[in-house]
């Protein structure tokens, strides 16, 4: 087949409302790839055999990106040591925060057919290289993705996910209140605010003892909501950004415009490091895999995964 090979996950917010795009999608394609349903496991499974079979050039996520590292877990442990397809974003859930940092906008019909303009006038694709990180939780089976974060992203995303209105006016409407309710000492900034001690160690070298508001890496500049917390993350091939915050909330908040503008971390507000591998110690840890909650009993490894380019139509 070749071509462009899209998972759907029928699922995910967008496609809840509006069904009917999966195939509208497959309209679009019109013979230069195929579009598979996968809301189980085994659906994904199904599509993953069938688009490496095919060896697909373009693989295409209709979901946000909690479906996103979904699918490129299923992928990258399939792929192994081969190359990975060019990855379209499509945008088909209530987070887009990678396709979002990347400048990609629109309806996934939309993305998908700047796409296949450029394909069928014989253009080359334009795309980003990125690494992805693959992440390990007590020594468990990898998964992969863009953005890592514990503490008080954690708790932030189950507030936000809370209020059942996920939008950007919504997480702007949360940040504030959060901040002013921790600045305030009230309860609900304390709940989301709350401090973790971690051991922290990257490629070898441990990070002074310390207690943090969150420590977060990626391998894309955009955390999210137009933060660009990861403004290292292209220093080097193979790196990745960790940054573990260790300012107060209000200096945070006072420092809001500097992250969102992508400016170096000062140091009264947190340690940042540019790194391959990164080893996490606590006392059962929560996380967030690109909008996704686990937790880990002991220890959490980040490492450089594979390389993956991001089509940008």
């Amino acid at each position: 087949m070749g071509g462009i090979g899209i998972v759907n996950n029928p699922r995910s917010r967008r496609n809840l409302r509006r069904p009917a795009i999966a195939a509208r999608l497959r309209e679009r394609l019109d013979g230069e790839g195929e579009v598979m349903d996968a809301s189980t496991p085994e659906e994904l499974e199904r599509a993953v055999e069938r688009f490496r079979a095919a060896r697909i050039e373009v693989l295409g996520v209709n979901g946000g990106d909690g479906t996103g590292h979904v699918v490129l877990t299923a992928f990258a442990r399939a792929y192994g040591a081969d190359p990975l397809p060019r990855l379209l974003l499509l945008r088909g859930g209530a987070m887009n925060t990678v396709a979002h940092g990347h400048g990609i906008s629109g309806a996934p019909e939309a993305i998908l057919r700047q796409v296949l303009i450029r394909r069928r006038r014989g253009f080359p694709l334009r795309t980003v290289e990125r690494d992805l990180l693959r992440i390990e939780a007590d020594g468990g089976p990898p998964c992969y993705w863009f953005i890592f974060g514990t503490g008080a992203v954690v708790t932030f995303l189950e507030a936000y996910y809370a209020t059942g209105r996920p939008s950007p006016l919504t997480a702007a409407c949360l940040v504030a209140r959060a901040i002013g309710s921790a600045v305030a000492g009230r309860r609900f900034g304390a709940a989301l605010t709350q401090r973790e001690r971690l051991r922290v160690e990257t490629d070898g070298e441990e990070w002074p003892d310390g207690s943090y508001l969150t420590l977060i890496a990626g391998t894309t500049p955009d955390i999210g909501f137009g933060f660009k917390a990861f403004h290292r993350c292209g220093e080097q091939p193979g790196l990745f950004h960790a940054v573990g915050i260790t300012a107060s909330v209000l200096q945070l908040a006072l420092a809001v415009p500097r992250v969102r503008a992508g400016r170096p971390w000062r140091r009264r507000l947190a340690l940042d490091e540019v790194a391959r591998e990164l080893v996490l110690e606590s006392s059962r840890p929560r996380f967030t895999v690109d909008g996704d909650i686990y937790r880990a009993e002991r220890q959490i490894r980040i490492s450089t995964g594979p390389g993956v380019e991001i089509v940008v139509p």
